[in-house]
């Protein structure tokens, strides 16, 4: 089966005047992207901000008449931009072509299903791209495996506040951590959670964060953003045992100050840096 991808360009005040003429024209699905160089970071509570320039994508079944709908987007002045033609395939697995086993720092890898690594010594996360974030892919996520790789964490209690895919958590019990809480305000981060512990044959604690009981943990990993970062830093403050860490992330570089006042009490231990983002190891003492 042949699709058709159907682009067509909008400003911020068309774009969803542009959405609704692609489900009117018969879309399965609609989709919106940058068309320059206008990133978007940590909309407040509620609001859904939109690019300036904007490129809408209507994906249409092999029957619709391509020419028709170029014709009927010109019509309401609209710009095409261009159309492509997309052969069914086995999406998952294509998706999966993109990624191979990476390694963070010196021991710890993450490999996709049907994949191997046989590095000596090597702990392996197994683990596929999916719905919910972190793959590893991220920078934020690299900085955070490396950290872990790097530590000792036999015998450490540790928290994995808004775990995505859950792989912080996942790496931290296969490091030898003794137990493992994972938790994110996204129930369908929790069910990835679940999913890739059950894959690594591993057993962590999840739940919403309402429904996390009470504690004071040894390792307290947060890579999330920085606004949320500062908003909860009592809570994540709170959450570590005297003198254990604080691991800080999801914070680009200009923002490393304004997350540092936010815990000021904390002993810093370390700050690591990699492509715009900032790591921060903190420590109650």
């Amino acid at each position: 089966m042949i699709w058709y991808n159907i682009i067509a360009a909008a400003d911020r005040d068309s774009v969803y005047r542009l959405e609704a003429c692609f489900w009117a024209l018969g879309a399965v699905s609609v989709t919106v992207s940058d068309a320059g160089n206008d990133p978007l970071y940590e909309p407040a509570c509620g609001e859904t901000p939109l690019w300036n320039h904007s490129h809408v994508v209507g994906l249409f079944e092999d029957d619709i008449d391509v020419a028709g709908v170029r014709e009927q987007l010109v019509e309401n002045q609209f710009a095409f931009v261009d159309h492509e033609e997309i052969i069914d395939r086995q999406w998952e697995r294509e998706w999966l072509k993109h990624f191979q086993p990476m390694r963070f720092g010196q021991r710890l890898w993450v490999c996709p299903t049907g994949m191997q690594v046989s590095e000596p010594g090597a702990t392996v996360i197994d683990l596929d791209p999916g719905l919910a974030f972190g793959t590893g892919t991220h920078a934020t996520t690299r900085l955070c495996l490396e950290w872990l790789d790097a530590k000792s964490l036999d015998d450490h209690v540790v928290l994995d506040f808004g775990c995505g895919s859950g792989i912080l958590g996942i790496a931290a019990s296969l490091l030898g951590a003794a137990s493992v809480t994972a938790t994110d305000n996204d129930p369908q981060a929790l069910f990835a959670t679940d999913e890739n512990a059950k894959k690594n044959s591993v057993t962590l604690q999840t739940g919403l964060p309402e429904q996390i009981p009470t504690a004071q943990y040894d390792v307290v990993l947060a890579n999330i953003l920085a606004q949320p970062l500062i908003e909860l830093s009592d809570h994540l403050k709170a959450a570590v045992c005297d003198g254990g860490h604080l691991v800080l992330s999801g914070i680009m570089g200009s923002q490393k100050e304004w997350v540092l006042a936010a815990y000021s009490e904390f002993q810093v231990i370390e700050i690591r840096l990699f492509d715009g983002w900032v790591l921060i190891h903190l420590a109650r003492e």
